[in-house]
Order: C-alpha cells, then sequence, then structure tokens
C-alpha cells in the first residue's frame, strides 16, 4: 500500500471515527433524559409493559443484525472489485429478501399476538393498550427490516457520518416524542407507541432517501438465484453463531439465578451492562475500519488488508485498555458513585468481565477478515460449539459446587480458544501471517498491560478516592497509553498512519 493511499484510508476511517463517536456521545446524552422523562410519563406498571412488548418483538426481530451484516458483506466485496452491475443486482435481490422476511416475521408476530399475547402477566385493563402497542411494533419491526439493505449500503459505501446524523435526529425525535407526551391527556403508552411510529418512519425514509444517491438504490427489485443462495447460505451460518451465542449470554444469567439467586444474578446483570457500555465506545472505530478490509479483500489488496487487520487490532486493544484499566482502578468508588449500594461481589464480576471483553475482542478483525473471505461456514461451527462449551462447562462445575465466579472464568477460556480459532482460519482464507501476529503484534499488546498496570496501580495508590482521583486516573491513563501505544505497540509504518489518521482527526474539528 502507497503512502497515498495510506493518507486516504486514514483521512476516510478519522472522519467515520468521529462521525461515530459524536453521534454516540450525543444519543447516549439524550437516551438519558428520554428513559427518565418516559418512566416518569408512563409510570412504573406502563413503563414495564412497554418494556415487556419490546422485549417480545426483539425476540423475533434477531435475524436483522445478522442479515444487515451479511449483505454489507456482499457489497462491499462487489465495491471493492468495481463490478457496478453486479452490485445493483445484489442490492435487488437482498431488498427482495428482505421483503419476504419482514412478511414472514410480521405474520409470526400476528400469530404470537393473537395466541399467546394475552397470556403474558398482563393486567386485563392494560391489555387493549399491549395489543395496540404490539400491532404498532409490528409496523415498525417492518420498516426496520425492508430499510436494513439500505442502511448496509450505506455503511459498506462508508457514509457513516450521514447515518450518524439521521440516528441523531432520530433520537431527537425520541426526546421531542416524551415531551409532547407529558401534553397528551389520551393513553400515554398507546401515544408513545405511534409517535415513535412517526419517528421510525422518518428515519427510514431518510436511510432510504440518502442511500438512492446510488445508482443500484434506483434498480428495481429482482432475484438472482445465485446471489439470493450465497447470501442466504452466508445468514444462515451467521444465525446459527447467534443463537448459540444467544443460548450461552441466558443461559449463563439462568445457571447463575438457578444455583445462587437473585443478589448474584443483580451483581452479574450490573456487570453485563458494564460490558455492553465499554464494548459500545470501542465497537465505533471498529465499524469505520471493517469496510475497509472488506473492500481491501474485493480488490485482492491482501497486503493491504493485512495493514489494516493489524492496526485495527493494535488500536481497538488500547482503546479497550484506555477505557477498562480506569475502571477496574476504579471499579468500587465507580460503583458507589453510580449505583449508591451496589449488589456484594459487583466489583469482582466487573472486573472479570473487563478481562474477558478486552480477550474476546483482540482478534476481531481477523474474525472480520474470515468474512470478507465468505469462507465461514468452518469458523462458525467451531465457534458455535464453543460457545455451547461454554454454557456446559459451566453448568458442569456449577454442579460440583464451584463459586459464581467461574461463570467468567470458564468464559474467559472460551474466549482465548475462540482468539486461536480466528487467528487459524485468518492464515487458511487469507493467507494472515500467523507468524508476525505471535511474533510482533501479540507481544507488543503484553508489554503495554505489563507496563500500564503497575503504574496505573501506583498512581491510584499515592491518592485518596475521590472524584478528582477518578478524573485524574482517566487523564493519565489516555496519556500513558497513547505514549506506549505509539512508541512500543505501533510499528514504523503504523505510526505514519496513526500521525495522519490523528491530523484528520484535528482537520475535521
Amino acid at each position: 500500500m502507497n503512502m497515498a493511499t495510506a493518507i486516504g484510508n486514514s483521512g476516510r476511517i478519522a472522519k467515520n471515527t468521529v462521525a461515530l463517536y459524536i453521534r454516540m456521545a450525543i444519543t447516549m446524552f439524550i437516551s438519558f433524559f428520554t428513559t427518565r422523562i418516559t418512566l416518569q410519563v408512563l409510570g412504573a406498571e406502563d413503563y414495564g409493559l412497554n418494556n415487556l412488548v419490546s422485549s417480545v418483538v426483539a425476540l423475533f426481530s434477531f435475524l436483522n443484525g445478522s442479515m444487515g451484516t451479511a449483505v454489507q458483506r456482499f457489497y462491499s466485496i462487489e465495491i471493492g472489485k468495481e463490478r457496478e452491475d453486479r452490485l445493483g443486482r445484489t442490492f435487488g435481490s437482498a431488498l427482495s429478501l428482505h421483503m419476504i422476511v419482514a412478511l414472514a416475521t410480521g405474520l409470526l408476530m400476528e400469530v404470537f399476538a393473537m395466541f399467546f399475547l394475552h397470556k403474558l402477566n398482563i393486567p386485563q385493563e392494560r391489555l387493549f393498550a399491549a395489543q395496540v402497542v404490539f400491532q404498532i411494533s409490528i409496523l415498525s419491526m417492518v420498516l426496520n427490516v425492508i430499510s436494513v439493505p439500505y442502511s448496509a449500503l450505506l455503511r459498506a459505501r462508508e457514509e457513516f457520518s450521514k447515518i450518524a446524523i439521521a440516528e441523531v435526529l432520530q433520537s431527537l425525535g425520541r426526546l421531542v416524542v416524551v415531551l409532547i407526551l407529558m401534553r397528551v391527556s389520551y393513553d400515554h403508552l398507546i401515544a408513545l407507541g405511534c409517535l415513535n411510529l412517526l419517528v421510525t418512519v422518518t428515519y427510514c425514509l431518510a436511510i432510504v432517501f440518502i442511500a438512492r444517491k446510488y445508482q443500484e438504490c434506483r434498480n428495481r427489485i429482482c432475484w438472482d438465484k445465485a446471489i439470493i443462495k450465497d447470501i442466504s447460505k452466508f445468514i444462515s451460518m451467521l444465525l446459527v453463531t447467534v443463537l448459540a451465542s444467544l443460548f450461552r449470554d441466558k443461559g449463563i444469567v439462568i445457571l447463575v439465578n438457578y444455583f445462587f439467586g437473585l443478589l448474584i444474578n443483580a451483581a452479574y446483570a450490573i456487570a453485563m451492562q458494564v460490558m455492553h457500555i465499554v464494548g459500545t465506545f470501542v465497537m465505533n472505530f471498529k465499524q469505520s475500519v471493517v469496510p475497509q478490509i472488506m473492500i481491501s479483500y474485493g480488490q485482492g489488496d491482501l497486503r493491504r488488508m493485512h495493514q489494516l487487520v493489524n492496526i485495527g487490532t493494535k488500536v481497538t486493544y488500547l482503546l479497550m485498555l484506555m477505557i477498562t484499566v480506569p475502571i477496574i482502578a476504579e471499579g468500587e468508588y465507580i460503583l458507589n458513585l453510580w449505583l449508591k449500594t451496589p449488589p456484594e461481589h459487583t466489583y469482582e464480576l466487573v472486573c472479570l468481565v473487563l478481562v474477558n471483553i478486552n480477550i474476546s475482542s483482540f482478534t476481531y478483525f481477523l474474525y472480520q477478515g474470515v468474512h470478507a473471505t465468505g469462507n465461514i461456514t468452518k469458523q462458525q461451527i467451531v465457534m458455535s460449539s464453543l460457545y455451547v462449551l461454554n454454557i456446559l462447562g459451566i453448568f458442569i462445575l456449577f454442579k460440583m459446587g464451584a463459586s459464581f465466579y467461574y461463570a467468567l472464568y470458564v468464559s474467559i477460556v472460551v474466549s482465548f480458544l475462540q482468539c486461536i480459532v480466528n487467528v487459524y482460519f485468518a492464515s487458511k482464507t487469507f493467507s494472515y501471517d500467523v507468524r508476525e501476529f505471535i511474533t510482533s503484534t501479540l507481544p507488543r499488546c503484553i508489554i503495554a498491560i505489563a507496563l500500564v498496570l503497575p503504574i496505573i496501580y501506583c498512581f491510584t495508590q499515592n491518592l485518596e478516592s475521590s472524584f478528582l482521583r477518578l478524573v485524574l486516573t482517566l487523564l493519565f491513563c489516555f496519556f500513558l497509553l497513547g505514549g506506549i501505544g505509539y512508541f512500543i505497540v505501533l510499528n514504523k509504518t503504523e505510526r505514519v498512519m496513526a500521525r495522519n489518521f490523528i491530523k484528520k482527526i484535528l482537520h475535521k474539528k
């Protein structure tokens, strides 16, 4: 990859990363207020009912994410190969497939509404409102599914700034909805559903409008059997892993509850919430790099693809440490500040969860690199088997009398195994250099954590626990890891790319 290409790529990734982080900051800030006002306006019972309906709808729409990931991969490959005609057929076929899935899922949800919704623990006087909200949710789900091919194309085209603007406006729309709700005298739950549907319709139309500037979106829907077969096969394999992961995640919650009760369950739930926040923070950078990896493979430029995988792995690792190390160092203070009286053992579980997410996300770009090749069958089968092995291992240990900490000890071991699986399949599918990973990437990252942990420990021990110490720890960790990352973790070529990346960010500002 020549220098001009590297600068262009770092600029594109910088722009996308900035857009995604600004979106995250604004939407999280707005979400804090909308959640608080919604609870105040609806009351605890209707708020719980609204969440119940949303959870049921989410169960039916779990396929949505896998389909979006799959079609984005196919778009990126065609963009990399510059096959505009085939890209148009891919979009038309994906749109046809999503329409069928939207219709089938909508009908399935109607069956659930007819025969099972009334059997949920819903007060009789609120059953009509629940039915109305559920019908509105079905329509919202159908619109979201149909818009997936358009939003996936925008991600493949790296239009993250436009997606970010649309999502920020959607969040502002949700805020306006709850403010209007405060002045509405009609049934608040039904009014909330109707107003949110209006926001969803507006958002979906905006995504379609933005995407239609590309010629492939103006083509008629079509049914290319070969493309449909490839997409369906890819989705089916992703779905196996998604279901296995869901089985693992929900299974651990059930096992912890069964063997140790609600208090440990509450502590585990808080730990998982912290993990979700950390994962969301780092995912913004990941999303901006993945399309470049896919396009590089489509262009046949494996050298550039390997460089993006390596620098993406290192930067993601550093970002993870920048947020997880301060949380571990100041965890007890943060939990007390946030929850006042957190459940017992929450801090220990949070630390274990953060160790696990650092390990499990370490080979994320190798995993995505395998996805770029399309040869994911064996990888997904092994990954799914490890998820099942995870839950079986925890069950056996709990039966033998092991403590609840083993739920995460086992998960950490499985995450190590998944990293090995990702490295192995990366070497087999896109000729990734395992020797470089073992002798360069991995040791540099190990040295970084070995240096950071004792330094941060000494730093916090010399200051009294307080909000000031929390802020100082965050800042110190940021600059410390920035320096260690630049001089130790990154190699010479990656330092040039990092400098260009930072220059582009400062220029955007």
